[in-house]
């Protein structure tokens, strides 16, 4: 299936009484961004979860923002409750140069992040979880063009395994899931044509981030994409 994205289109705000509270883990990231902005036009009310709410610029009637510290499980404890669904796009962020001697050196901690989440979501009650995973990951490495897959494996095996173990972890959960793998994210206009499918050939075309993030929001009320894992190219 296609989706088309079209910038100049607005979207159709919900009606009030039906509008769903979303929570965006990971919001401060660059797709994180676009999905609060995109949730916010749509009319839904959206939590933002960051590290830093002092570094956080947006304002909207129909936002909180709320401070967690995904490795601090105990900092997500009542912050999903009420909410409907959420967005997870928790990705890996190398440490600085200066602090390479770091004993984390910028260690990839997807996976124990979203262990948290999908933790707190059952303690709160809320079912609904639209991922942000990778291309390369699953039985989408061997789909990756000219073997860009297997490559991606070899070149960063420890942040692919981290993503391979976090989408285990949410697949193998009770929550109703969706996982999307989009392959190479970048900070190109919106507008994109964004082919979305289940066993998709991927590449080296960039895939607009804001465009990623308006189909997390669309999937998160989208009952019929539960249980998918899908390849975004």
């Amino acid at each position: 299936m296609t989706y088309r994205f079209a910038p100049r289109t607005p979207p159709a705000p919900a009606p009030r009484t039906l509008r769903p509270r979303i929570a965006v883990v990971g919001a401060a990231g660059a797709t994180g961004q676009h999905a609060v902005r995109q949730a916010l036009a749509l009319g839904h009310r959206v939590t933002a979860l960051v590290a830093e709410p002092a570094l956080w610029a947006l304002a909207h009637d129909d936002l909180d923002v709320v401070r967690a510290d995904l490795l601090e499980p105990q900092s997500l404890r009542g912050v999903l409750e009420g909410h409907d669904a959420v967005l997870c796009l928790v990705g890996h962020k190398p440490e600085p140069l200066n602090q390479r001697e770091s004993p984390r050196r910028g260690a990839p901690q997807a996976a124990l992040a979203t262990r948290h989440v999908v933790a707190a979501m059952s303690e709160a009650g809320v079912s609904r979880l639209v991922l942000m995973g990778a291309a390369g990951v699953g039985n989408s490495m061997a789909a990756g063009a000219l073997g860009l897959g297997r490559w991606l494996h070899w070149l960063l095996p420890e942040v692919m395994a981290d993503k391979e173990r976090q989408e285990a972890l949410v697949r193998g959960s009770a929550l109703h899931w969706t996982v999307l793998r989009p392959a190479r994210l970048s900070h190109a206009p919106s507008g994109a044509d964004l082919h979305v499918g289940e066993n998709l050939r991927w590449g080296w075309r960039g895939i607009p981030r804001e465009d990623l993030a308006a189909l997390m929001v669309r999937l998160a009320t989208d009952s019929a994409s539960i249980g998918k894992v899908l390849t975004v190219a």
